[in-house]
Parts: structure tokens; C-alpha cells; sequence
């Protein structure tokens, strides 16, 4: 691939780590700092002149277009969800998963709804790229900082866990208390400042005076609750409540908000699609040399249809992040379209079969969002996130999570549930995809007939001692009960953290 700075890759060296990965036939590349800093400064330009110059096309065209080409693919490429086997063990349909998401990123490229055109790239440049990601990544600072990085299927390395208010509404008062309910929890490596809507009790407007107040309260709070459990250098990922560019850069002060150690999200619109707005973000963060967390969000059922095609969307989902906005690591947030979560079986199914496909494909460090139907003081949750633990660590994903009721109940979100995704990811490294498919049909047993009625739990204050921020009894309760019979079924949740050490 011929870079936008004139410097040709074949003159790169190649990498150390990671090369001729199992289900690959790409060596994997690394640049020297300079080289790569002057590559990712230099493909801004390249970006806007393929936004600007790229084929025209209507918004509703490509999402056809999309849905056609995605259908094919999956019956091309013979890919099959098993709702009886929610964690594959099928390397060559792993293998011919990605080898279609690559296809449909290829022929389809990505919409910028600003200009609406397609923004193409080569099959060359895809692999070119894709080449010169990083394994690993230092995330955060000092004695906090932790290294995420791409897992292997079935491997040993632990899984880095990110949580807070993921994709769940917190309250002015009680935002602070549930951040640090996530940040105190030892297990946790790294935090997520969640979303407020509001400044001092008035509606936030994007765009607004507010947006820039809110979102520098946000990341205060969220800079406080680290230094108060003690973790002053832990990684903070994103502050969700901004919904321009403008509102998420106002967050950024190295004293009371967001570091260069920390991150901001760069997100993809459903499917495949992109913005000045976003890109823009995204050269800002690499200009000041912080860390791009690619977003996706696709929809089971949506313009990808079913799991199998959601699940093609979702691998092209990860080509554009490394493409277009050079992410330190990938956030998969797929959602079912009826219940709003990724729990239920074709949810598992994708975590495991995308994750697989990433880690015997590519070198990105990825990571799963757990998004759950139930909410705090619920047993349900509980199960719900043990679920998605079992699923995405032998498949090669970090841990991020826990979303809870789906979004749709302010502050019905604790600490405790983030502990217990630790502790069950812990307990399964080194675990096969079979006996993690054993494990997730026993825990699906516990609570996928509550979809259609679900347990949305209580909120915080019901919970937790907003003076000791502890759990109460009533969810200790609940928490002991459910990890007991998790125990019981095998995993060593008392013993298997304590093999882990990040570094």
C-alpha cells in the first residue's frame, strides 16, 4: 500500500509478536514510533479526499445495498448459528467469518453521512493496516496502569475488565457513588465515566453551553472516584454523555479531566457508517496522542439480519476502526433489537464466533460489552453477566460491563456486578469453547425466559450504603447465592483471580 506520506510498508520491519498467526495469512508489521506517528497523522487527508471524491450514493441505497450484499456473503462463506451451541468450536467458520466481514468492508466500504459517499479502500490497504496494529496496549499510568491485549482462543492471558454505567442513565447524585462502586472493586483494571443528561437539573442540549458543563462535571466525577478508591492512575474510557465533538474534546484536562492516558469513544452509526463529526474526533485524538476506543453498536435482526449476518457487520465493524480512526482497542456493543441486550443465545453466539474471528485473524485487542435485560439487586443479572464472562474469555475478548435493563432505568447499575464479571472471566482461563458451551447453556437455563418480562432490579441507593458505598445485605445476598452455584458448576471463582497478574 502506497502511504499518503510517500513511505512505502514493504520498508517496514517486521513485528515481533503475533506473526503468522493460526487462521492468517498476513504477517503482521510494526512501524518505528515516528513512522507510525507520521502514517496515522497522514491518512486524515486520505480520509476526506475519499469522503469528498468516493462514489455517491443515498443513505437508504447503501443500507440496501448493505443488507443484499451481507445475505450473500453468509451463504457464500456457509456460516450457521446453532442456538444448541451458543459457543462455537469451529475455527473454519471462524476463519471464513472474518475472511467475509473483509469482503462486505472491501465491496461496500463506509457511508459518510456528512457526504454522503462511500469511503472505499483497497483489499491491500485493509491488510496494510490491519498489519501495523498493535498487540497490546498500556492503558493508564503508574501503579494503576494496566496492558490490554489481544487474547488468544482458549489462551491464558487474563482478560483486562473495564466497567461503570455501561450504556445505563446515572442521576446527578448518585453518579459519583456508583463510579466509585466500580472503581474500588479491585478487579476492575479500568473505568468507564458513563452518562448524566442533565446539569444541574436542566436537560443537557447537544451543541449547548451545557454539553461543554456537563461533560467536564463528568470526567471530574469520574477523576474523583478513581483518586478515592485509591487508583489515581487507573484508565478512564470515555465520558459518554457528549453527543458532538465539541462537548467530548471539553473534556479533556489533565488535572480534572481526561488524560492522554485515558480515552475517548469514536463511534460507528448502524451499519458501517461514519461522520465528519466522528473522524474528527478521531484526528483530534490522535493529534494529541490519546487513545481511540472504536465503538460499534450492531443490531441483531437489524440491517445485518440474523446472528450470522450481524455477525459479518460486525467483523467489517472492526476493519473500520482500525482503518479510519487507528483505535488503541475495539468496544463490541451488539444488541439484540427486541430485548436491547446481548445475553440471549444469538447475542453469546456472536460474542464467541466474532471473538474468535478476531483473535485467529488479526492482531487487535478486543474487548466485549455485556449488556444485560436485568438491573441491579436482580439474581438474573447476575447470571446474565456470568453468561457473557464464560462466553467471550476462552473466544478471546477482553471484559467490558455491565449494561443493565437494557438502558432504559436511571442509576440501576453497582460495582458488585463488575466483580463478579472478574471473578468468573478469572475462573475461565484455560477453559475449552466446549466446556464454556456446557457452561452457558446451565446459565442461560437461569434466566432467558425472563426476557419477555424482565427483572429491572432497584436503584442504587437501594442497593448499595450511599455513606460506606458497600452492597447491602439484600444484594450480598443475592451475589453469594448466584456465585455459589456458579462454583459448584466448576468454576473456581475463590482461586482463579488470584492467578492473575496484568503487566
Amino acid at each position: 500500500m502506497q502511504l499518503v506520506n510517500g513511505e512505502n510498508d514493504k520498508n517496514y520491519p517486521q513485528n515481533r509478536e503475533g506473526s503468522n498467526k493460526p487462521g492468517s495469512s498476513h504477517t503482521w508489521m510494526s512501524l518505528n514510533y515516528l513512522a507510525e506517528a507520521s502514517m496515522q497523522k497522514n491518512l486524515s487527508p486520505m480520509i476526506v479526499n475519499r469522503s469528498e471524491n468516493g462514489p455517491f450514493m443515498k443513505e437508504p441505497d447503501f443500507e440496501r445495498a448493505l443488507s443484499k450484499r451481507t445475505a450473500e456473503l453468509v451463504k457464500q462463506y456457509g456460516l450457521k448459528f446453532n442456538p444448541q451451541t451458543p459457543i462455537p468450536s469451529d475455527d473454519d467458520m471462524a476463519d471464513r467469518l472474518y475472511q467475509a466481514g473483509v469482503d462486505l468492508f472491501v465491496e461496500l466500504g463506509v457511508f459518510n453521512q456528512t457526504t454522503e459517499r462511500r469511503i472505499l479502500f483497497t483489499r491491500e490497504e485493509v491488510e496494510d493496516l490491519m498489519g501495523m496494529v498493535r498487540n497490546k496496549v498500556v492503558l493508564g499510568v503508574g501503579k494503576d496502569a494496566v496492558v490490554m491485549r489481544h487474547r488468544e482462543v482458549e489462551g491464558s492471558t487474563p482478560a483486562v475488565v473495564l466497567s461503570g454505567p455501561t450504556g445505563t442513565p446515572c442521576s446527578e447524585k448518585n453518579h459519583p457513588l456508583i463510579l466509585l462502586s466500580c472503581a474500588q472493586e479491585p478487579l476492575v483494571d479500568m473505568l468507564g465515566a458513563g452518562s448524566v443528561s442533565t446539569y444541574m437539573g436542566n436537560p443537557i442540549i447537544p451543541g449547548s453551553p451545557l454539553e461543554i458543563l456537563g461533560a467536564r462535571r463528568d470526567a471530574a466525577v469520574a477523576r474523583d472516584a478513581v483518586r478515592k478508591a485509591g487508583r489515581p492512575g487507573m484508565h478512564i474510557s470515555d465520558v459518554a454523555m457528549p453527543l458532538t465533538c465539541q462537548g467530548k474534546m471539553a473534556a479533556v484536562d489533565p488535572d480534572f479531566g481526561l488524560r492522554r492516558s485515558d480515552a475517548f469513544l469514536v463511534s460507528q452509526m448502524v451499519e458501517l457508517k461514519t461522520s465528519y463529526d466522528q473522524l474528527s474526533r478521531a484526528a483530534y485524538l490522535q493529534g494529541i496522542g490519546m487513545h481511540i476506543v472504536d465503538l460499534m453498536t450492531p443490531l441483531i435482526g437489524g440491517l445485518g439480519g440474523g446472528a450470522e449476518g450481524t455477525a459479518v457487520v460486525t467483523i467489517a465493524c472492526h476493519i473500520l476502526g482500525v482503518v479510519l480512526y487507528a483505535a488503541s482497542y475495539h468496544m463490541m456493543s451488539h444488541t439484540h433489537m427486541r430485548w436491547v441486550n446481548n445475553t440471549d443465545r444469538m447475542g453469546l453466539w456472536m460474542q464467541s464466533i466474532v471473538g474468535q474471528a478476531l483473535s485467529r485473524n488479526t492482531p487487535i485487542p478486543a474487548l466485549n460489552d455485556i449488556y444485560c435485560v436485568s438491573g441491579a439487586g436482580a439474581e438474573e443479572l447476575l447470571w446474565e453477566v456470568a453468561a457473557g464472562a464464560v462466553a467471550g474469555t476462552p473466544s478471546g475478548m477482553n471484559m467490558q460491563g455491565a449494561g443493565c435493563t437494557g438502558g432504559f432505568k436511571t442509576d440501576h447499575t453497582t460495582g458488585l456486578e463488575a466483580r463478579f464479571i472478574a471473578e468468573v472471566s478469572h475462573a475461565c482461563l484455560g477453559i475449552t469453547r466446549q466446556e464454556a458451551n456446557e457452561l452457558v447453556v446451565e446459565l442461560l437455563s437461569h434466566y432467558e425466559k425472563t426476557f419477555n418480562e424482565p427483572n429491572r432490579g432497584m436503584p442504587f441507593p437501594e442497593v448499595y450504603d450511599e455513606n460506606t458505598v458497600e452492597p447491602k445485605e439484600i444484594w450480598l445476598e443475592k451475589y453469594n447465592k448466584v456465585r455459589d452455584a456458579v462454583i459448584k458448576m466448576g468454576l473456581d471463582l475463590d482461586g482463579g483471580w488470584r492467578k492473575v497478574k496484568h503487566g
